[in-house]
């Protein structure tokens, strides 16, 4: 039986092979985004003209700051922020946005999308927006994004929906903006605390600010919103505050004192659940409280003088007789 013999370059080589593909799965800016499957705690602060993938237990931290992380229109549809396999977001600062529609790629994507049993949490000072599909009007995003004077996304939107008359011809999405945020897929949660939430505009129909699906839940305890929830296919939207439902409306205040004014959907099993404290139930009989003191006293001096009146009746009608 002939040895078999040691090659140390070649080793070397495989070696080098194997940290080369392992650097590159920390970090791959590439026609489809920036992925993080390594299961580390990775931060972002500055802008990104890219969409960004989490996997395999990974997390993603969004800090507080005024940056932008934008998922390209050649996305073909793909949300700012894409989560699978347990992997975790914890958003208290930025704007994430779906890309807009366009005729090259006329799909509007959704501004976050939390998948594979993957977890979220969003608090004051993140804005997440799904792209919209306003015909030629969804390219002046484009321009007016580079406008320094535009330091607001509202008003940059409020900009867009007045160039809005134009619909493309192709029927692709029926001209429907992205939705903002959706949980999808069993095991997967999103807890909101605070954030800014608004809905793709579209030609024909605007998107979802939430959208849980599938069996994804959504826990909501403050925020505002811009756009209507959807609860589909035995998705959950659990919202906690002093909330009355009218119709398919959802208004009050949220568990943080947000005011909150939504049009609701729930479809194939889907579910909006409301927790309102009991001391927020307006319309329950008020059980009877202690008098107070001055009022207890009112009430003895009415019978005291009731009862002196009675006897002084019956002492003059005797003396009468």
């Amino acid at each position: 039986m002939r040895a078999q013999s040691y090659h140390p370059n070649c080793c070397r080589l495989v070696a080098i092979i194997h940290l080369l593909s392992l650097y590159s799965s920390l970090l791959i800016p590439s026609a489809n985004g920036v992925l993080y499957n390594d299961g580390q705690i990775h931060s972002i602060q500055t802008s990104l003209n890219d969409s960004i993938t989490l996997r395999s237990s990974s997390t993603l931290t969004l800090p507080p700051g005024d940056y932008t992380i934008r998922s390209p229109p050649e996305n073909d549809g793909g949300a700012a922020i894409q989560m699978y396999m347990s992997s975790s977001l914890n958003a208290t600062g930025g704007d994430v946005i779906g890309a807009d529609a366009s005729k090259d790629h006329p799909a509007a994507a959704a501004g976050v999308i939390v998948g594979g049993a993957s977890r979220a949490v969003f608090y004051d000072g993140v804005t997440v927006r799904g792209g919209s599909h306003l015909g030629a009007a969804a390219t002046t995003y484009d321009n007016l994004v580079d406008d320094s004077s535009l330091r607001s996304n509202n008003e940059i939107i409020d900009t867009v929906m007045t160039n809005s008359d134009i619909s493309y011809t192709n029927d692709v999405n029926e001209g429907q903006g992205g939705d903002a945020l959706i949980s999808q897929y069993f095991g997967s949660n999103v807890t909101i605390h605070g954030g800014n939430f608004l809905a793709g505009r579209g030609s024909i129909k605007d998107g979802h600010s939430l959208h849980a699906s599938y069996e994804g839940q959504i826990h909501i305890h403050g925020g505002t919103y811009y756009g209507s929830w959807m609860a589909r296919d035995q998705g959950s939207i659990v919202v906690n505050g002093c909330l009355s439902r009218i119709g398919t409306r959802l208004v009050g205040r949220l568990e943080n004192g947000h005011s909150l004014d939504v049009q609701l959907f729930e479809e194939g099993g889907g579910k909006v659940t409301v927790n309102s404290p009991e001391r927020c139930n307006q319309y329950r009989k008020k059980s009877a409280s202690p008098a107070s003191p001055a009022a207890s006293i009112r009430a003895r001096m009415g019978k005291n003088i009731m009862h002196y009146s009675l006897f002084l009746g019956m002492v003059v009608l005797y003396c009468c007789v």
